[in-house]
């Protein structure tokens, strides 16, 4: 059974979750590997966004996720957001995506946000049915980060 942790309490596996980024959504981009570390480091400390959390089975990570103030650059006045959701391909379909998004949730409302947001990749069908079932609500399409079109979704908390 998978239980989830700030990154705080796993700082080691900083490394691990960029890694696990930067194959995911950076491979194909111009930032550099170690900028993407270095972002993953900042995130131990959860006294500010960006705060990550690692999910653990078995005494290793497999899954992650963030909370972040702004992860989508066109639109500042939309805060905050669940990013960088992720769970290792052989751990999928176990509730661990259920379990990391619940602590973005819970951390949100302590921090007294009314309001969740995220964005997926428009082309994606079963990343965005995910979210759908899950009781997020589609906002609009915009440009993402590096030009190409996204969806926002937004859950009410």
């Amino acid at each position: 059974m998978a239980h989830v942790m700030l990154l705080k309490e796993y700082p080691d596996y900083a490394s691990i979750l960029a890694l696990w980024a930067f194959r995911e959504w950076y491979k194909t981009r111009t930032v550099p590997f170690d900028l993407v570390v270095k972002s993953y480091k900042e995130r131990i400390d959860d006294t500010d966004m960006p705060v990550s959390w690692v999910a653990m089975e078995d005494g290793i990570p497999v899954g992650m996720v963030s909370l972040k103030k702004n992860d989508l650059w066109s639109r500042n006045d939309l805060f905050p957001w669940l990013a960088s959701l992720f769970v290792l391909p052989e751990y999928r379909n176990r509730g661990i995506g259920d379990l990391l998004i619940t602590r973005v949730k819970e951390k949100a409302v302590a921090l007294n946000y009314p309001c969740l947001y995220l964005f997926t990749d428009s082309d994606n069908i079963r990343l965005n049915s995910y979210y759908a079932k899950r009781g997020w609500k589609f906002l609009k399409e915009e440009k993402g980060n590096d030009e190409n079109t996204v969806k926002i979704y937004f859950y009410n908390i």
